[in-house]
């Protein structure tokens, strides 16, 4: 049986068209100090076919020659790409923005600007955030992690403000709170806020909802154990989003039912 760390081999063909497809969903991700092992945290538990390209942008000093791809790829099993130029997002990937670079979204595309000099790099988040709002509408989630100082707040308002998901880590949970508070005064009404463990599983759920649903067997079998958990925690923390609410109660509604039917198939066999 495959594991989730173990995807299916795909061929050339198939890894150029799942790479071609519109990008239905735009995860950007943010974080400072303490946000690299929040990164491999949430990296870890998404899908290699989660139906989202992932931008992260993630401060580090402009002169580290440290390969911050290669070093989350130990985290998981999604395919991890530091941008060196200009490129097309694509579904699947982790797009990693290098040392002394920053990264925006422009439809479809992936830009890379290089920071000057005397150029702080505290606006980097925000930066990418806006742009993203702008390009994709309601079809952003916007995540704030570990990190020093507000950069990523006013990015994470823009994602809130044009209808996208709003992801904070809990500021108690987080190395380093204050990215995370900063962000929850900005955004009170942040859709989730969530311990590190839980951003993943919830990345790679909701990333779902502009893509073909799952049903029958495949999606109770997705969501059993720490993903029923999870999905209990959601619709209750989604009230105040009444679209997102609707959809995951409406997951957990037919959940429910596919495992009452493989219980009475089993009845049955008895």
């Amino acid at each position: 049986m495959l594991r989730r760390s173990d995807p299916p081999p795909q061929s050339s063909d198939e890894k150029t068209e799942a790479h071609e497809r519109l990008v239905r969903t735009v995860i950007v991700i943010g974080a400072s100090a303490g946000g690299r092992a929040a990164i491999g945290t949430v990296l870890k538990d998404l899908s290699h076919d989660i139906p989202a390209a992932i931008v992260v942008m993630l401060h580090v000093a402009a002169d580290s020659d440290f390969d911050l791809s290669k070093w989350f790829q130990q985290f998981g099993h999604i395919e991890i790409r530091e941008t060196r130029q200009p490129e097309r997002l694509c579904e699947g990937v982790v797009f990693v923005a290098p040392p002394g670079h920053s990264v925006t979204v422009h439809d479809g595309q992936l830009g890379l600007h290089t920071l000057e000099r005397m150029t702080s790099p505290r606006q980097t988040i925000n930066r990418l955030f806006e742009s993203a709002a702008t390009a994709y509408g309601n079809r952003v989630i916007g995540v704030i992690l570990s990190g020093y100082l507000a950069d990523g707040s006013q990015g994470l308002r823009a994602v809130h403000e044009v209808g996208g998901l709003t992801i904070i880590q809990n500021p108690e949970d987080a190395e380093q709170w204050d990215m995370p508070a900063n962000a929850l005064k900005q955004v009170p009404e942040a859709t989730f806020r969530l311990n590190g463990t839980d951003i993943g599983l919830t990345l790679d759920l909701m990333a779902r909802r502009n893509a073909e649903l799952e049903s029958g067997l495949a999606s109770a079998v997705r969501l059993l154990k720490d993903r029923i958990a999870l999905l209990v925690r959601l619709v209750e923390q989604s009230k105040g989003n009444e679209a997102t609410h609707c959809y995951l109660s409406t997951e957990l509604k037919s959940l429910r039912g596919e495992l009452r039917s493989v219980e009475h198939l089993l009845s049955e066999s008895q």
